[in-house]
């Protein structure tokens, strides 16, 4: 979901108990809260059919592309600089980064 504030699509359950979201008055947020931790940028990368690597399905238009294999290894692209400033920034607040900020991913809580 691009724009889970306004939820343009109506993609978000009406029945509270179905819905990771709450409505506030200024749109929507998150139910849970979430660790500044997850798995899925050291283990689940994704490869777009054009070869771009994305640091996971969350991104799902490859806005933060950590590389594309066209033009370096997979293996150089996983150990770069830019891959692991972007895992290093996830420990110091998913918040900052909105792919993360959307993904229940390292949910600890969810309210009911």
């Amino acid at each position: 979901m691009y724009d889970y504030k306004n939820d343009p699509n109506q993609l978000i359950p009406e029945t509270d108990k179905y819905s990771r979201y709450r409505k506030t008055t200024d749109g929507y947020e998150f139910k849970g809260r979430r660790a500044n931790h997850c798995w899925r940028l050291w283990h689940d990368p994704v490869i777009t059919w054009d070869g771009l690597v994305a640091p996971c399905c969350f991104d799902k238009d490859a806005q933060h592309r950590m590389g594309d294999l066209k033009k370096k290894t997979f293996k150089e692209i996983w150990k770069s600089e830019e891959y692991i400033n972007f895992r290093i920034k996830i420990l110091h607040g998913r918040k900052n980064i909105d792919i993360c900020a959307n993904c229940s991913e390292g949910t600890k809580v969810w309210e009911r």
